[in-house]
C-alpha cells in the first residue's frame, strides 16, 4: 500500500532531536522505497529562540479544541494548509525531560495508527505504546492534522540538547514505519499498552517537589500511599488515588507552569 506520509519536527522549538532526524530524512529520501514522505519544520521562530513556543503551545493548536495565538496561530494555519487532506499518515517527533525511554502516543483510534504503533514495537521491543486521554476530534495536537498517525516521544533529554542515542533511536522508529508496507496486520487483542486517564497535580502550596523515590520512575506501578511529594522539612505526601496506577511524564519540565506532576495511566491488554 503506497502511502503519503508527513513527518514533523520542531513542533516545540527546544526539542532538536526530531529536527535532526527530519534534516537527515530530507537528505536521504531514497531511504524509503515503499512510501512518499515530506518533512516539515513546524515552528521556526520557536526554534530560533530555542523555546518550547513563542505565544502558545503549537501542540495544543489544532482541531476544534485547539488554542491558537500569535506565532503559533500562523504556524498552525500554515501546517493545516500544507498537510491536512494531502497526506495519509503523520509522524510528529518529540522529546521529553521525563525518564520515559522510547514511546509512541496514539490520539486517534484509526486502525492504521494502532497497527503502525505495533509495527514499531515489533522492530524495537523496548518501545511503549500509550493511548491518550484526548482522542480523535477532542485532540488538539499536531497529530490531529491527519486522521491516522502518531507521536513519537523519547527521553530523558534536557531541552535544547542533542542526544546522539535518542537521535538514532528516533530515526530507527521513523524508518520502522517508512519501510513498512501498511498491509501486514497484527493481533491488536494481545497488545499491552498504557491508557492515560488523568493528570496528577502538585499541591497548591509551594515548596513541594517530586519525591526521590518517584523521580525517574516512569512506567513503574504507583500504589495508594506511595511517596509522591516531599518538602524541605522532609514531610511527605503520598499518592491519594483509590487504586494502583502507572505514571509517566513524571516531573516533565514543560508541565511545571501548569502544576502537573505526572500523567496517570492504567495498563491495558488489547485495543
Amino acid at each position: 500500500m503506497k502511502m503519503k506520509i508527513a513527518i514533523i519536527g520542531g513542533t516545540h522549538g527546544n526539542e532538536p532531536v526530531g529536527i535532526e532526524v527530519i534534516k537527515n530524512l530530507e537528505l536521504k529520501k531514497e531511504a524509503s522505497s515503499v512510501h512518499e514522505y515530506d518533512c516539515f519544520l513546524a515552528n521556526p521562530m520557536a526554534l530560533k529562540e530555542k523555546k518550547r513556543f513563542v505565544d502558545t503551545d503549537l501542540n495544543r493548536s489544532f482541531g476544534a479544541k485547539g488554542t491558537r495565538l500569535g506565532n503559533e496561530e500562523t504556524e498552525s494555519a500554515r501546517l493545516t494548509s500544507e498537510i491536512s487532506g494531502k497526506y495519509d499518515f503523520i509522524l510528529d517527533l518529540h522529546t521529553t525531560t521525563s525518564n520515559m525511554g522510547l514511546t509512541v502516543l496514539l490520539n486517534n483510534d484509526n486502525e492504521l495508527t494502532r497497527q503502525a504503533a505495533v509495527r514499531i514495537q515489533k522492530i524495537m521491543p523496548e518501545v511503549k505504546i500509550i493511548e491518550g486521554m484526548r482522542m480523535n476530534d477532542d485532540c488538539p495536537y499536531t497529530s490531529n492534522l491527519i486522521g491516522a498517525g502518531l507521536t513519537i516521544e523519547v527521553g530523558p533529554v534536557a531541552n535544547n540538547v542533542l542526544d546522539a542515542k535518542l537521535i538514532l533511536e528516533t530515526k530507527k522508529m521513523v524508518m520502522a514505519v517508512l519501510e513498512w508496507d501498511f498491509e501486514d496486520r497484527y493481533d491488536l487483542k494481545e497488545i499491552k499498552h498504557y491508557k492515560s486517564f488523568g493528570e496528577y497535580e502538585f499541591p497548591k502550596e509551594s515548596g513541594w517537589y517530586i519525591h526521590p523515590e518517584l523521580e525517574g520512575s516512569d512506567f513503574k506501578e504507583l500504589n495508594p500511599g506511595d511517596p509522591v511529594f516531599i518538602n524541605m522539612d522532609e514531610e511527605v505526601k503520598g499518592f491519594e488515588g483509590d487504586s494502583s496506577i502507572t505514571p509517566f511524564f513524571i516531573n516533565e519540565a514543560a508541565y511545571q507552569d501548569d502544576r502537573l506532576a505526572m500523567t496517570m495511566s492504567k495498563v491495558r491488554l488489547g485495543f
